[in-house]
């Protein structure tokens, strides 16, 4: 992977510690399931997907940041009793780890990450932005129609302030 030149043992230690961060996340999912109002176990899964965003940042996997802050970004709205722990919540948010996994794989590989599938994508943000608001993109912009300038009306004239004057 040419775009690691020179950063080989960088990408290496990435995975090392990426690797055993995504394990814990594995657990910890596992096992919100089971306690799905644990605050600690939703900051901890949030740090994790957290950590290796910032990692896969830093080295430029654009296709992992991408899973990963999607992914915190629910787990922000879980720990702060934004959202609620569901079945469909978690139905939507396991396929990550297996996608993840594969991202990894693939760097292991020397090859370039491939995209998580863009409906896994869609879904981690309509759970983010139900009402579609934060993520729909911008509409393009009408051209431009120039009318004549409407005038401001003149602004009421402003008394100058008071000058206290000292006494003798």
């Amino acid at each position: 992977m040419s775009d690691f030149a020179g950063m080989e043992e960088l990408l290496q230690d990435f995975l090392t510690e990426a690797g055993e961060l995504l394990s814990d996340v594995d657990n910890k999912l596992v096992e919100l399931e089971k306690r799905p109002d644990d605050k600690d176990m939703l900051n901890d899964i949030f740090r994790g997907f957290h950590t290796i965003k910032g990692g896969a940042g830093v080295l430029g996997l654009d296709n992992l940041v991408t899973v990963c802050h999607r992914s915190e970004d629910i787990f922000n709205l879980l720990r702060n009793g934004q959202k609620q722990v569901t079945s469909q919540l978690m139905d939507t948010v396991l396929p990550v780890l297996d996608v993840l996994n594969a991202q990894f794989d693939q760097l292991r590989t020397a090859e370039e990450p491939d995209p998580a599938p863009p409906e896994l994508i869609t879904a981690l943000e309509s759970i983010n932005h139900p009402d579609g608001a934060e993520e729909a993109p911008a509409a393009p912009a009408a051209p431009a129609v120039t009318a004549a300038p409407v005038p401001e009306p003149p602004s009421a004239p402003v008394a100058p302030a008071a000058v206290a004057t000292p006494s003798p």
